[in-house]
């Protein structure tokens, strides 16, 4: 990267524009379950904003509205972020079918 002084004694910088093009195609995204009755919903976290607090919260509104829904909680996953990501999620859909998930809540963000 360069600079050269403007005329009020700033330096200009060249720079680039920060999006670039998308390396990926757009898909489609799987048809949404329209019943969570006797459905099992999985719990991913990456344990970094208050999954604690707010997925307790998601399993009762889901548990009020679906009460025949079943869930593996993020505590029988662990953290699917961080150092050990990589081999975690290498075997995360193997682990999905053994616990029989048919639904996945992902993160919870801010």
């Amino acid at each position: 990267m360069s600079s050269k002084q403007t005329n009020a004694g700033e330096p200009q910088y060249e720079v680039m524009w920060p999006l670039s093009p998308k390396a990926t195609k757009p898909a489609a995204a799987a048809s949404r379950i329209p019943d969570l009755n006797g459905k099992i919903v999985c719990e991913l976290w990456d344990v970094i904003f208050r999954g604690e607090l707010i997925y307790p919260l998601v399993r009762e509104y889901i548990k009020a509205r679906f009460p025949k829904s079943k869930f593996v909680e993020y505590t029988e996953f662990g953290n699917v972020y961080g150092p050990r990501e990589r081999d975690v999620v290498a075997g995360l859909a193997a682990e999905l079918r053994k616990r029989g998930c048919e639904a996945v809540i992902v993160g919870i963000g801010a």
